[in-house]
């Protein structure tokens, strides 16, 4: 019994020697393999979503081969919707305006490495989710620009089964959890859009037709992608956008001409955790509309949008 106790008595020390740095390692690696799992693994399922109290049921099917990503998803309560997406673009859409209320590859990181420059990393312990054993993953902001995650990994292929986002004053702003799911091929038919699923067509504009403005600020580790320029018909003008991120985080942003018969406001409005700003730009050339739309708190996503000036180059 003195041997059994003591060696409990040098396991408890060791645990309690581990250093926050070594649990930082271990918990980006968790989010090295949830970020891969996403692009390498082959599922069905289903899932429930919850933002600002209100709750919907949704079946997915996520097939990836050679890298390449295509997934439907059907909203199994309330209004019929569906979405066809490859490589996280939407191909259909039961609605224009509807957007798929989840996005698997949004949620995973993008540049592991340098996450924990903006975020304390630990591996918080292990839990089921889906009949499935989780490694459950805290990724904290170090700021009050983002929000705080908390991630349940598929303990043996690292793939996201359930999602919490919580804001600064610890409120649940957002859930993502997986009810059912099973590993297997998924056939052709079963990536199939039904016949109410609007084809997206989408005209790339080859030639940006509009200022190029940049926000002036940016919160500290985000980083733009290209800029984007489309229209959904030749009669409709071009909008233009572009994704930022920290490698956890994500908000677009949206800029549009306004003729005289297009007449806005500023605004903002919130949705559970995603935030919409508006600010209208005045140029020599005419008005446009700034929106800043992503999983952001309120007071970045204004600071952004009041930092917009034409051909501006972003900083920090």
């Amino acid at each position: 019994m003195v041997i059994l106790k003591r060696g409990w008595g040098c396991c408890y020390l060791a645990a309690l020697l581990v250093s926050p740095a070594a649990l930082a390692n271990d918990a980006a690696s968790w989010l090295q393999r949830m970020s891969d799992a996403t692009s390498q693994v082959s599922y069905k399922g289903a899932f429930v979503y919850e933002r600002s109290g209100s709750f919907s049921t949704h079946q997915v099917w996520h097939r990836s081969t050679d890298q390449v990503v295509t997934e439907r998803l059907l909203q199994a309560d309330g209004e019929p919707h569906e979405w066809v997406r490859r490589d996280g673009h939407v191909q259909c859409a039961s609605s224009y305006s509807a957007g798929p209320v989840w996005d698997a590859a949004s949620q995973s990181p993008q540049d592991v490495e340098t996450l924990s420059q903006w975020y304390s990393l630990e591996v918080l312990g292990a839990t089921r989710v889906a009949n499935h054993a989780a490694t459950v993953v805290s990724v904290k902001p170090r700021d009050n620009l983002r929000y705080a995650y908390e991630l349940y990994l598929d303990s043996e292929t690292g793939l996201l089964l359930k999602s919490l986002l919580i804001n600064e004053r610890g409120t649940l702003l957002e859930r993502f959890q997986f009810t059912d799911l099973t590993y297997t091929d998924i056939a052709d038919a079963n990536l199939e859009p039904g016949a109410a699923c609007l084809q997206l067509g989408v005209t790339l504009k080859g030639e940006q037709e509009q200022p190029d403005w940049q926000p002036g600020w940016l919160p500290p580790g985000f980083t733009g992608g290209p800029t984007d320029v489309r229209a959904f018909s030749v009669d409709e003008p071009a909008v233009s956008s572009r994704v930022y991120s920290d490698g956890m985080a994500r908000f677009t942003v949206f800029v549009e001409p306004l003729g005289e018969d297009r007449l806005a406001n500023d605004l903002r409005a919130q949705l559970g955790p995603t935030v919409a700003v508006s600010r209208k730009l005045n140029a020599a050339d005419g008005v446009f509309l700034a929106t800043v739309v992503g999983e952001i708190p309120p007071e970045a996503a204004e600071r952004i949008a009041a930092s917009f000036e034409p051909g501006l180059e972003s900083v920090q």
